[in-house]
C-alpha cells in the first residue's frame, strides 16, 4: 500500500488517515509499528479487500495470541494482545460499510476484545451500562483513586468506539489523576448495535445528564468537577449538551461542525443543493460509487439515523445544530482545531459558522489551532498526535478547572484565517470580532 503523508491525505477516511488512526494509539498499547507496517506493506494500493483481509489477519493472530498467553498465566501480555486485538478489529471496520454483515461481527469482536483486557488492569477498568429509558448505554469506566476525583465523561464521534477513546483520553486521564467515564449514546457504534431502533437524537443533553447521574452516584467522583469532551461529531453533541446540562464544570470541542445540515450542503454546488429527492439520490448514488470514503461515512450516517436514502439522511441532520446555543454556554469552553480542517472546508460559511458561534459565547471561551508546521496535528482531531492534544486539553483542564486561573491565552493566528480565507472580508471580520480567552 502506498501511503502519503501530505497534509492532503490528511482527509478523512484516506487509506493514510486510516493507518495513522490504528498507529496512534501504540503508545496505550492499542498498536504495535512492526504490525501496522507488515499490514501496509501487504495491502495493496486502493484494494478495499486487501486492506480487509490483512487487518483481520493481524487482529486474530493477536486474539489467538492473548488466548494462549491467558492459558500459560501471562496476563500482562494478554492484556497487551487483546488490546492489539480490539483495535485491529476496529481497523478493519473502517474500510467497512454498515450495510454489510461482517461490519457487526467486527465492531462484537473489537469490543469483546476490550472487555477480556479490561479485567486483567489493576485496578480493572469497568465494564458500565448506563440506563436511558429502557435503553442502557454502553461504557467504560476508569478510576484515578478511592477519593472523589475530577472526572472527564468523553461522547464518542460518528465513527468512533468506546474502545477507541479509553485510548484517545482514557488512559491520559488516569496519568493525570483523572478519572475518566467513556460512553455511546443514542445511534452510536456499540449504542446501536445492542439497542437496536435507538437512532441518534439532536436533544443530546438527555443521554449526558443520565451519565451525569450516574457519574455523581459514585462515590470516586467529584460532583463539582466534572468535564465533557467530544472529538468530530462528537463536539456539537457536547456543545449542545454544555448549552443544557449545567452540572458541567468545562468542555472541550475538538473539531467543531456548528451546523451538519450545513456542512454538508456546504460542500456541494447550487444545482445539487436544490436537487429533488429522487434526482439527489441518483446522483449521490453515483458520488458513493466514486468514492469509498464517502460511502462508508454515508452507510454509517443512514446507520445512525435509521433511515436508507441520501436525501433522507441529509434531512435528518436538519436539527443537529448548536448555531444559536453559544449564549446559553456557561462553563469555561474549549474549542482544538486543526489547518487540514480550514484546508478543507474551502467555502466561508462554514468557517463563519464557528465565528458566528464563538462570538455569542458568553462563557470562558479558548480556542487552540493546530497548524501545518506541527505535522499531523493539524488533521482532524489531531489523528496521529494524541500527545499533541492531550497535552493541550488536560493542561487546559488543570488551569481552568483544578487552579481556577483564567489567564490562559488562546493559541489562536489570523494568520491561518488569512492563508486560507483571505479574500473572504466579512468572514476574516466576523473572526477578528470574536473574543478570545476571555472571561
Amino acid at each position: 500500500m502506498k501511503l502519503d503523508f501530505g497534509e492532503k491525505a490528511m482527509d478523512i477516511g484516506t487509506s493514510t488517515f486510516n493507518f495513522v488512526r490504528a498507529l496512534m494509539v501504540a503508545q496505550t498499547g492499542g498498536a504495535e509499528l512492526n504490525d501496522c507496517l507488515v499490514a501496509a506493506q501487504r495491502i495493496k494500493d486502493r484494494d478495499i479487500e486487501s486492506w480487509i483481509r490483512e487487518w483481520a489477519i493481524l487482529a486474530d493472530k493477536a486474539s489467538q495470541a492473548a488466548g494462549k498467553a491467558m492459558e500459560a498465566g501471562q496476563t500482562i501480555t494478554a492484556r497487551q494482545a487483546y488490546l492489539r486485538a480490539s483495535n485491529y478489529y476496529r481497523t478493519v471496520m473502517s474500510a467497512i460499510p454498515c450495510t454489510e454483515k461482517g461490519f457487526d461481527r467486527y465492531l462484537s469482536l473489537s469490543r469483546e476484545s476490550f472487555h477480556k483486557a479490561a479485567k486483567l488492569f489493576s485496578p480493572q477498568i469497568e465494564v458500565v451500562d448506563i440506563p436511558l429509558g429502557s435503553a442502557r448505554m454502553p461504557a467504560y469506566f476508569l478510576s484515578a483513586g478511592s477519593s472523589k476525583r475530577p472526572t472527564l465523561v468523553v461522547v464518542n464521534g460518528g465513527d468512533s468506539t468506546n474502545e477507541e477513546m479509553v485510548h484517545w483520553a482514557g488512559f491520559a486521564a488516569l496519568e493525570r489523576g483523572w478519572n475518566c467515564l467513556v460512553f455511546e449514546g443514542p445511534g452510536q457504534m456499540s449504542a446501536l448495535q445492542l439497542n437496536p431502533g435507538l437512532p441518534l437524537r439532536p436533544d443530546w443533553e438527555v443521554p449526558v445528564k443520565a451519565v451525569v447521574d450516574y457519574a455523581i452516584s459514585r462515590y470516586d467522583v467529584d460532583q463539582d468537577k466534572i468535564a465533557l469532551y467530544g472529538p468530530s461529531l462528537g463536539s456539537l453533541l457536547a456543545a449542545r449538551a454544555a448549552a443544557y446540562e449545567k452540572r458541567l464544570c468545562a468542555c472541550i470541542c475538538q473539531g467543531l461542525v456548528v451546523d451538519v445540515y450545513e456542512a454538508w450542503h456546504g460542500i456541494w454546488p447550487e444545482w445539487l443543493q436544490k436537487a429533488k429527492p429522487g434526482t439527489f439520490d441518483r446522483l449521490f448514488g453515483v458520488l458513493e460509487k466514486a468514492s469509498p470514503q464517502v460511502h462508508k461515512l454515508a452507510s454509517i450516517f443512514r446507520r445512525m439515523h435509521g433511515v436508507s436514502s441520501a436525501s433522507e439522511m441529509i434531512e435528518a441532520w436538519r436539527p443537529f445544530s448548536v448555531k444559536e446555543l453559544g449564549s446559553k454556554i456557561e462553563c469555561p469552553l474549549l474549542l482544538l482545531y486543526g489547518e487540514a480542517e480550514y484546508a478543507e472546508q474551502q467555502n466561508g460559511p462554514l468557517v463563519k459558522s464557528i465565528a458566528h458561534f464563538m462570538s455569542e459565547l458568553g462563557c470562558p471561551s479558548f480556542i487552540h489551532e493546530f497548524a501545518f508546521e506541527e505535522g499531523w496535528a493539524a488533521t482532524h482531531c489531531q489523528v496521529g498526535a494524541s500527545s499533541a492534544f492531550q497535552a493541550v486539553l488536560f493542561d487546559w483542564l488543570d488551569k481552568v478547572v483544578i487552579k481556577k486561573d483564567f489567564s490562559q491565552k488562546s493559541k489562536f493566528s489570523m494568520d491561518l484565517i488569512l492563508k486560507h480565507y483571505g479574500n473572504d472580508k466579512d468572514l476574516v471580520a466576523s473572526f477578528k470580532n470574536v473574543r478570545l480567552g476571555s472571561v
